[in-house]
């Protein structure tokens, strides 16, 4: 459980704020391509991104990669840690120089899931025999997906989340309001108007957080994930799908 209070003299804003990572949603973008049974609202997408897959002569190293984004997103994507990387030159810098070993505990989770359903996949024996060539197949494809096929996404859904970010932002001018907005993201979140503080349930000795900062994404489909980094609790949530304009555009 945390613990976080609401400032009586200060703004809202000092306590909860608003980030997004166009590198994370490449990420969750993978891993709903990854799904034997996407969601219904990007079950078209998925087709369509496929193809551009097939065309852009990346397949071959999708099918090789796919095990590490069924059953989950990699660490290394973590929206709190790439919120600054955004072009495609970032993207590449931040894998070329994150450490191997960092890149290898990252892919591990989903790694154990995959083997828990399906043969073991050649990516996992060579993350063990040369991790280092994993490591730079991995990024090379990243970056040529963003460059040759996300890219466009990217920049139809940017408007969503300013959207978005206006939305929490108006949310922020009083507390009535912050709590309403919080809830409905999230349920689970308790207030104490006595104690003019909320309690969020999660997996981890008591504590008290000095800020909740929201990550908004449209890819990421399930249900929001609250995690506590330091002195932050961090929460990603999947933000209402887009008009049916907007998802034809897509």
């Amino acid at each position: 459980m945390i613990k976080i209070p609401l400032p009586i003299a200060s703004p809202l804003s000092h306590t909860f704020s608003y980030s997004v990572s166009p590198l994370y949603e490449l990420a969750a973008s993978l891993h709903t391509l990854a799904q034997l049974n996407p969601p219904e609202r990007l079950a078209d997408w998925c087709t369509e991104k496929i193809s551009h897959i097939q065309i852009a002569r990346l397949m071959k190293d999708w099918e090789y990669l796919l095990p590490l984004f069924r059953y989950g997103i990699p660490d290394s994507f973590d929206p709190f840690q790439t919120k600054g990387v955004m072009a495609v030159n970032d993207q590449y810098e931040y894998f070329v120089t994150l450490p191997t070993d960092q890149f290898v505990r990252s892919l591990s989770p989903a790694l154990e899931q995959w083997n828990q359903h399906h043969i073991r996949p050649q990516v996992a024996d060579d993350l063990l025999d040369d991790s280092d060539y994993v490591k730079g197949r991995f990024s090379l494809f990243v970056s040529s997906y963003w460059q040759l096929s996300f890219e466009a996404n990217w920049e139809t859904i940017a408007p969503l989340f300013v959207k978005e970010a206006e939305r929490i932002h108006l949310a922020l001018e009083n507390a009535a309001t912050a709590i309403e907005l919080l809830q409905s993201i999230f349920p689970a979140l308790r207030y104490e108007e006595a104690e003019h503080c909320l309690y969020c349930p999660i997996d981890c000795p008591p504590a008290e957080v000095q800020q909740l900062i929201l990550y908004p994404s449209y890819y990421y489909f399930a249900e929001p994930l609250l995690t506590k980094k330091g002195k932050n609790a961090h929460l990603l949530y999947s933000f209402s799908p887009p008009t049916a304009s907007t998802k034809n555009a897509l």
